[in-house]
């Protein structure tokens, strides 16, 4: 998907109590990690992926600048979503976003995707993408915001049994 680059976003407010922040401390992000798991992981078919992978993945990466991971924090100071983009050529791509099941709902995938868009642009970005997997049921929100579907994959697969 793509937001093209003229398209404007309206602002979304966070719940009383939450707040949007960089995860910038190693707690914080290990909580970032365990967010982005447990919500890739209710629809993905992999092993979970060691926190070591992940910080490869994310802050290891090179070129990688603080304000590419960003989270949202509830009331009581646990981590419920999650954004990391990627700013490459001018473009921000979101390549991850993630919101604690029992926390969807309250608009804070929205709002992180909002937040993602105005940071990156901040930092240079001029247009944004992102990548979907239909079984998340996240389509309908990023075309509420403005994207649009610029390609379509359709990944078959055939589960194969050794010969016994």
């Amino acid at each position: 998907l793509e937001l093209p680059p003229d398209r404007q976003i309206a602002p979304q407010r966070l719940p009383a109590g939450y707040t949007l922040r960089t995860a910038l401390s190693e707690a914080e992000r290990r909580a970032v990690h365990e967010v982005v798991e447990d919500a890739f992981l209710e629809w993905s078919e992999r092993e979970r992926s060691t926190y070591e992978d992940y910080e490869a993945r994310t802050v290891r990466r090179p070129g990688f600048e603080p304000w590419q991971l960003r989270a949202v924090v509830d009331p009581g100071g646990a981590t419920v979503g999650a954004c990391f983009t990627v700013l490459a050529e001018g473009v921000g791509f979101v390549a991850q976003l993630a919101v604690r099941r029992d926390q969807r709902g309250l608009g804070l995938a929205r709002a992180l995707l909002v937040d993602a868009f105005t940071v990156a642009r901040a930092h240079g970005a001029a247009r944004f993408e992102l990548s979907t997997d239909s079984r998340t049921g996240a389509l309908g929100l990023y075309e509420r915001v403005g994207m649009e579907v610029t390609s379509t994959w359709v990944n078959r697969a055939v589960h194969l049994r050794a010969p016994d």
